[in-house]
């Protein structure tokens, strides 16, 4: 252990010969953050750059005078606070020496170089922070009296840092060295304990070995319990996944039961709006046949009544009686007017309930069907190109080898449509909205059908049934609006909802709709 109680003196002497031995060899240091020690860097590079020069070592000298001006700009730079006349005057000595230099080593003369100074430290600076400096070119012992004094002053607080560092680390050095003392007597007392436990280990191997043999046998005993628990585990979550399955499948029971009784109720529904339908068109025939007859008997009054007329004017003596009758005549004529309206009006509402028989025939012959495409792709291509006519001519061609396809008669109806043979149309589309009670675009074009036809009050019912089964119908939710914009009883807020629906479908604006709709604010 270090004696501590060594004199002062000697102390202090280590401690310069190790900052001379410092000063002569200067290996490669870390970045310095403190001002003191970049100071104390910089001043050091300055005393050996003025030995080397003084020795002839001009590129020595050069870089070590560069490195004494990098420490100063550094100081000027990151602490423009420190001592800024010492620091500048000290830059501005180095370039000098380094300009004078370079000169020389080109050449030229030297210059006299002025002897390097210390500047008067400022006020409230402590003197120990300023570094000593010496006169370029001349030997360090020659400097003047106050730079040495300055130098001096700066090494002995160095040695006092050193003898408080040299004092805590012989402060940890006898720490270290009591630590070691008690690491010692450790493993002395674990070796002891080892020994201990080896001795008493051979005694109890024995015992140690059959224990361990009843731990293995328990453990398998274990392992087997763990499987058996495992297996039932398996079995219980096997049973709470079909308990899980059939729950789930009653309910999905439940839910088909519902759904069916709905679908019956609204079959139920749809076959009782289809009979009184098929009611209301048997009386539009018998009020049109009735209409017929009324007309038939208007028409031969009227026959009589011309001739009466005709005979009358034939007999000029009798002036004034042919006049009166003739006003008779004329009274009786308008008559006529009614029943001919009534039979137009029968006629209009004919029944979309009539036999397939009796619907409206094509006009024109067949168009024949391209390879490659089906008959019903075909009739779509001509009813989108405007050729009505050969669309139903074509379709009904068709539909000779297939009377039971619904999208031939689907389509056949829509024809009809096309050329506002409305009654016709419904009389065949009530058909076929029996026969298939679920379909929505056979709803949604039998209410169109009857919405032409004037069957306003059973085409609202048909297109909300058509709504109900789909409610991507775009050109039903718009002729809903219509009816509910303009036929009693009017609604314009269902009205704008139906439009809107329709709208949202991509249906194209109606100006006129919309003008009913959203009429323009008054101010």
């Amino acid at each position: 252990m270090k004696n501590t109680n060594a004199p002062h003196m000697n102390r202090i002497l280590v401690l310069l010969l190790g900052l001379a031995c410092g000063l002569a060899v200067r290996p490669a240091r870390a970045a310095l953050t403190d001002p003191a020690q970049i100071q104390t860097e910089a001043y050091v590079n300055l005393v050996q750059a003025d030995q080397s020069l003084d020795a002839g070592r001009m590129d020595e000298a050069l870089s070590q005078y560069r490195a004494a001006r990098n420490y100063y700009l550094q100081l000027g730079k990151d602490f423009p606070g420190w001592e800024p006349r010492v620091i500048q005057y000290r830059k501005t000595y180095c370039d000098n020496q380094i300009a004078d230099i370079e000169r020389r080593k080109s050449g030229g003369q030297p210059d006299e170089r002025p002897g390097l100074r210390t500047e008067p430290p400022p006020a409230g600076s402590q003197p120990q922070d300023s570094a000593p400096v010496v006169a370029a070119g001349r030997a360090p012992e020659r400097a003047p009296e106050a730079d040495r004094a300055v130098e001096i002053n700066y090494l002995k607080s160095r040695i006092a840092s050193l003898e408080a560092e040299l004092a805590e680390f012989e402060s940890l050095q006898d720490e270290a060295e009591t630590l070691t003392a008690q690491n010692n007597q450790l493993r002395q007392d674990i070796d002891a304990a080892n020994q201990k436990l080896g001795e008493k280990a051979n005694g109890e191997q024995a015992v140690l070995d059959g224990l361990r043999a009843d731990l293995k046998a328990k453990d398998d005993q274990i392992q087997s319990l763990q499987q058996q628990i495992d297996a039932k585990k398996q079995l219980d979550q096997a049973l709470n996944d079909m308990e899980g399955k059939v729950n789930e499948l009653r309910d999905q029971n439940d839910r088909l039961n519902k759904e069916i009784k709905t679908l019956d109720q609204e079959l139920d529904d749809a076959e009782a709006r289809a009979d009184k339908a098929e009611r209301q068109a048997k009386q539009a025939e018998a009020r049109q046949k009735d209409a017929e007859q009324d007309l038939q008997k208007a028409r031969a009054d009227r026959d009589g009544a011309e001739k009466e007329l005709a005979a009358v004017q034939r007999k000029p003596i009798f002036e004034k009686s042919a006049n009166e009758k003739a006003k008779t005549v004329a009274k009786a004529a308008p008559e006529a007017k009614p029943a001919e309206k009534a039979a137009e009006k029968a006629k209009a509402e004919s029944t979309p309930a009539a036999a397939p028989a009796s619907r409206f025939l094509a006009t024109v012959p067949p168009k024949p069907i391209p390879d490659g495409l089906s008959a019903a792709d075909y009739v779509r291509q001509l009813l989108q190109e405007g050729d009505n006519d050969s669309a139903l001519a074509t379709v009904q061609n068709a539909r000779k080898a297939a009377r039971t396809d619904m999208n031939l008669a689907l389509i056949e109806g829509i024809a009809m449509i096309r050329l506002q043979r409305y009654s016709d149309a419904a009389a065949m589309l009530i058909d076929l909205a029996k026969n298939n009670p679920r379909n929505a675009e056979v709803h949604a074009t039998l209410g169109a059908a009857m919405m032409g036809a004037g069957f306003h009050a059973e085409a609202r019912e048909t297109l909300l049934m058509a709504v109900k089964l789909d409610k991507n119908l775009p050109e039903c939710h718009y002729n809903l609006a219509q009816l509910y914009a303009f036929i009693d009883p009017i609604d314009l807020k269902l009205a704008r909802k139906s439009y809107k629906q329709a709208r949202d479908f991509g249906l194209a604006a109606d100006p006129q709709l919309e003008k009913i709709l959203n009429p323009p604010v008054k101010r």
